[in-house]
């Protein structure tokens, strides 16, 4: 009993402080291990996961297991994205019912582990490496493995945190349709490689062993696909070249006689990948090497492109028309058309070509229209009006001039391009519903900057270069941006906008741009600035949303020739007793039915590659994706895309307000720290005087009295 009451009272006494302090830090730690708390203060919400990222995992019907493979303590920046990887994991697996997600980080310094990697087609890389003042290599592994169902789908190169979430989740989310698909499916989805012999004699480089290639990608392939593909590889006849190309678009190599005696002919070469009535096409193209000779393009490529093709064809992407009878840009064309873009969204969407706007079925939702050159007819603009009328979306990507180059033989003499105004009557349903386009480019002070040898920087004035301050930070589309760069843009406004319309900037200009009357030449030393007092600000993109109006008050009417319009009315008085006129029916709206969606950008251009990168990484590439996900309803995805972005950058100001800054840093602080302590020291002298009044007073009486 005394040795209880003893240990009671160390226990409450100081002497057992420290130890208590060990063991409270102990049991925190092994709580936390278990059930612990995060507080994201990021802007962008960067460590805890997106609403469609918990709704995904917290729905799982089947197991999914991560294998992160992953090479331990390497340099900066590539050790926190194995950080930021493991928080990421944790937070699938938290929100996941029990068993549903696990994830394994793997030790790379396995050979077993190696060979793994090797094995699921995962790339060794090689990172920099500063160590004790030299720099050197390291060999890195830095990829996952996602495994559901009986498919797998490979993250490879995860060298940075920017979009990792909205890859994971999406490639997940693509796991899931895919494995529903599969399951469901009936028979075999076929592979071929039409390779013509005759291509053979002319030593083409890798079309010997373009068989054993294609073969070989396709067994990776296969590995994470139920084994659903077979192959197989065609000589094609020559009587059957013209059918095959015009079925699948494949390429058509021709050569004239030789002097050697070669006849002249023709080949085949192409890759596709079929299922019933659907196929792909996969790229596989001749091209011709810098020092002469031929070889293959995309054999590098060929596991992903066929995982991606067989991704297309099973999808259940969402189908946007887009509209090509126009001079729009080309979906296939990798050069200066929009082959990247649609690259980049065929994760989620479709784009499916339509001459007309009449062709468009009704269970399309959403019409993108890019950079078109020639005139609507009223007819294809009442099919539009209508269409949105309807309560469908548009996505319309405008281009105020167009640039017309002169032929070859006056390019020789000189000729400059010259730069004309583009018709194509889409003003018509702008100005039904307030909104107005530039007939010129926008120029913008602050621009792109072009470094050349010999030249020093040269602003492009005709591509603006948009800072933070230039994107809307309230809109989740524009949200989280910057450094967006527009090309040979278009300007927005709305002066008088319909009633029950919204219009949302979403990129402007700099207080240092202007729209010149006439465009003559885009060479930068030929552009003039205007004065300061002739410049604004300009709307390059924006969103407009709610109820529209529609921009005819009656369906237009087309002439039939007298003689036919005669004939079909005998017919049909001939074929019913009833006369036309007894029946009358429209479905004409003047107004929206639901609440619409359209998106203008003021350039066509940002869709090529001129701007757009190969990975969709670069802002603009990233902003007409948020676009696209806004207008189909998919804004969720949103938040993801910009999760780690580097694009946080301090704020534009003015010389002002620098100055101010800098004076109170140099003079401010050192005056404040005085200041304080000042303040201090006769805080301190007035807490001792009340000190020494209250407990001395009686003594200073006595000596007094004494005295």
């Amino acid at each position: 009993m005394h040795s209880f009451k003893k240990f009671g009272a160390w226990l409450m006494g100081p002497k057992s402080d420290f130890l208590l302090l060990v063991l409270v830090i102990a049991l925190a730690n092994l709580v936390g291990a278990r059930a612990f708390f995060r507080l994201d203060l990021t802007s962008q919400g960067s460590y805890s996961l997106s609403q469609a990222s918990r709704e995904l995992v917290s729905s799982l019907e089947e197991p999914v297991s991560v294998r992160v493979y992953f090479t331990k303590n390497l340099p900066s920046p590539y050790n926190s994205v194995e950080s930021y990887l493991d928080d990421l994991l944790s937070e699938y697996r938290g929100h996941a019912k029990k068993g549903r997600f696990a994830y394994q980080f793997l030790d790379m310094e396995e050979a077993e582990n190696r060979q793994q990697a090797q094995a699921w087609g995962l790339q060794n890389v090689q990172v920099q490496e500063v160590k004790d003042t030299e720099v050197g290599l390291k060999s890195a592994w830095m990829g996952l493995v996602l495994v559901y169902g009986d498919g797998a789908e490979v993250l490879d190169s995860l060298t940075t945190t920017e979009g990792l979430e909205y890859r994971l989740t999406t490639t997940l989310g693509r796991m899931i349709a895919m494995n529903d698909t599969l399951a469901g499916l009936d028979g075999k989805i076929q592979l071929t490689l039409y390779a013509s012999s005759s291509l053979g004699k002319f030593g083409i480089g890798g079309f010997k062993d373009l068989p054993g290639a294609v073969s070989s990608a396709l067994d990776r392939v296969n590995k994470r696909n139920r084994n659903r593909i077979v192959f197989s590889s065609v000589d094609p006849a020559p009587l059957d070249m013209d059918a095959l190309v015009g079925k699948y678009g494949l390429q058509k190599i021709s050569w004239a006689a030789g002097r050697d005696g070669t006849p002249e002919g023709s080949g085949l070469l192409g890759l596709t990948l079929e299922k019933g009535d659907r196929f792909i096409s996969i790229p596989l193209e001749l091209t011709r090497g810098l020092f002469g000779g031929y070889g293959i393009r995309g054999l590098e490529t060929l596991e992903d492109s066929i995982s991606g093709a067989l991704q297309s064809l099973l999808s259940r992407s969402v189908e946007t028309a887009y509209l090509t009878g126009h001079g729009e840009k080309s979906l296939w064309d990798a050069r200066s058309g929009a082959a990247r873009l649609q690259s980049l969204v065929q994760d989620r969407y479709s784009l499916t070509e339509y001459e007309k706007v009449q062709d468009v079925p009704a269970a399309v939702s959403s019409i993108m229209i890019n950079g078109p050159r020639s005139a609507f007819s009223e007819d294809e603009l009442y099919a539009l009006d209508q269409f949105l009328m309807r309560g469908g979306n548009l996505f319309l990507l405008l281009d105020p001039i167009a640039e017309i180059l002169p032929d070859q033989q006056m390019q020789m003499y000189g000729a400059q391009p010259t730069y004309e105004p583009i018709d194509t009557g889409l003003q018509k349903l702008l100005t039904a519903w307030g909104v107005e386009f530039s007939s010129s480019y926008v120029m913008d002070k602050a621009c792109y900057v072009a470094r050349q040898q010999g030249a020093g920087d040269v602003p492009l004035y005709y591509v603006p270069q948009l800072p933070k301050e230039g994107l809307n930070p309230k809109h989740p589309v524009s949200k989280n941006l910057a450094y967006v760069l527009f090309l040979q843009t278009g300007a927005l406004s709305a002066p008088s906008l319909s009633q029950g319309l919204s219009f949302t900037p979403l990129a402007s200009s700099s207080r240092e741009s202007w729209i010149p009357e006439k465009i003559t030449s885009l060479n930068p030393y030929s552009i003039m600035p205007p004065s300061e007092d002739a410049m604004e600000s300009k709307t390059l993109a924006a969103l407009i949303e709610g109820t529209f109006p529609s921009a005819f008050a009656s369906p237009p009417t087309t002439e039939i020739p007298a003689e036919e319009g005669e004939a079909d009315a005998g017919k049909k008085q001939a074929a019913s007793p009833v006369q036309s006129a007894d029946l009358s029916a429209t479905r004409h709206l003047s107004s929206s039915a639901q609440s619409g969606r359209v998106a203008i950008f003021g350039s066509s251009a940002i869709t090529t590659p001129s701007v757009m990168d190969e990975k969709g990484s670069q802002p603009v590439a990233i902003l007409v994706r948020n676009a696209i996900d806004w207008l189909n309803g998919n804004s969720d995805l949103i938040p993801m895309r910009t999760k780690g972005l580097s694009l946080n950058t301090l704020d534009k100001t003015t010389k002002a307000q620098r100055d101010a800054v800098r004076a109170v840093n140099l003079y401010g602080l050192p005056v404040a720290v005085i200041l304080i302590g000042f303040a201090v020291w006769r805080l301190r002298v007035a807490r001792r005087k009340r000190i020494k009044d209250q407990y001395m007073p009686a003594r200073t009486h006595n000596t007094e009295v004494a005295e």
